[in-house]
């Protein structure tokens, strides 16, 4: 089996390492992999040559990049082509409308969240579903024990703004009735879905609304709102703990000010990030129902105790087998609950090794990869 995994051109280094890990598994699993980068006007040109020189079977992007390239026809190039499409999701799909709206005959999507697949069936994507977690390269051999640590918590994330209530503008209407009632659900309940939330909202109000890309970016803008609300919140409740902590990700300093227990770190990269969490003995996972919850992987792979919003895979694979601690993300106090849960109990070392005995098992990339070779040999020609 010939595939062609999609680099990207991006910012994201995490979307740049997971492309180039994902290759190598593949290729290390036995499939003919070319790993490539498209960008520019001519990406749909430049995609189909390359499955063309390649014999490509599969083509493999990260966020769905290129799902919606088309022929001067206007027939999908991988139809055109003869090859399979595969979007591996990573942060929402909402925030992709376009790339969700070509039909591809024959198209697998790979989520975390069960809401990814609620967006693509509300777009009318025919894809065939499965549902993934990201890999890790390999896990950590030479471990230090969490109580040898001496970062007792951290978290990576980046500073998205203020949570402004921009649907204010619009009370009386049928937008704001729309929009307040699936921020209202989304804030109340930990495991709360943005698109059960909009459909529960729709049958509460009997508003009839055509799901059409206005309605996709006002769930984005939602879906950005709720993450912008949730980190803040974060953020406050972990200052008040006074815990030591390390906070990863611009713009916090200017949010939260200088603080005894807080040391700030701007710089993001992936390499550090892994050198961190080897030292930290709590990492916590955020937005874990939005995106793929990779630093979550990469914390538990160096033998970190993680701690995590609700995310459903992260519970079947790890919560409930006793690899990772839970948050409510509605209730600020719970982060208090769990950390002391995780980490005063003394159960902390328990915990990290369990998670890091999970990922051995099954969250390398190339367990990844085998899987995904598996779904590809079973999905055929649809009619």
């Amino acid at each position: 089996m010939n595939i062609l995994v999609c680099r990207g051109v991006s910012q994201n280094d995490v979307l740049t390492e997971m492309s180039g890990s994902l290759a190598q598994a593949l290729a290390e699993c036995g499939a003919g992999v070319e790993w490539a980068s498209f960008a520019g006007p001519q990406m749909a040109e430049d995609v189909a040559q390359r499955i063309a020189a390649t014999g490509a079977d599969w083509v493999v992007s990260f966020g769905s990049g290129g799902a919606d390239l088309l022929t001067r026809h206007g027939q999908s190039i991988y139809d055109a082509a003869g090859c399979g499409f595969v979007g591996w999701d990573v942060d929402h799909p909402v925030y992709q409308f376009k790339r969700f709206s070509t039909a591809i005959r024959r198209r697998i999507q790979i989520s975390a969240s069960p809401s990814h697949a609620r967006f693509a069936r509300l777009m009318g994507c025919q894809a065939t579903d499965m549902a993934m977690l990201p890999g890790v390269n390999a896990v950590s051999t030479d471990r230090l024990a969490i109580e040898d640590r001496p970062i007792l918590t951290t978290v990576a994330m980046t500073w998205l703004g203020e949570p402004e209530i921009w649907w204010n503008d619009a009370k009386g209407t049928p937008a704001y009735s729309l929009v307040d009632g699936v921020v209202g659900r989304l804030l109340a309940d930990e495991r709360a879905d943005l698109f059960e939330a909009y459909q529960a909202t729709l049958a509460d109000t009997g508003l009839e609304v055509r799901f059409d890309e206005h309605i996709s970016n006002i769930m984005a803008r939602i879906g950005l709102f709720v993450r912008q609300y949730d980190r803040l919140q974060f953020a406050q409740t972990l200052a008040s703990l006074g815990l030591p902590s390390l906070i990863c990700g611009t713009g916090w300093k200017d949010r939260l000010g200088e603080q005894s227990h807080i040391t700030y770190l701007d710089n993001l990269n992936v390499t550090d990030l892994n050198e961190i969490y080897g030292q930290s003995r709590a990492v916590f996972n955020l937005n874990a129902a939005n995106g793929a919850s990779e630093r979550a992987m990469m914390a538990m792979a160096a033998g970190a105790v993680v701690i995590s919003d609700y995310g459903p895979l992260l519970e079947s694979e790890f919560e409930a087998n006793g690899g990772m601690q839970f948050f409510d993300r509605s209730r600020p106090a719970s982060l208090a609950e769990a950390v002391d849960s995780a980490l005063a109990s003394g159960g902390a070392q328990t915990i990290a090794d369990r998670g890091h005995e999970l990922i051995s098992r099954a969250g390398l990339w190339s367990h990844k990869a085998t899987r995904l070779l598996e779904r590809l040999d079973q999905v055929h020609d649809r009619p």
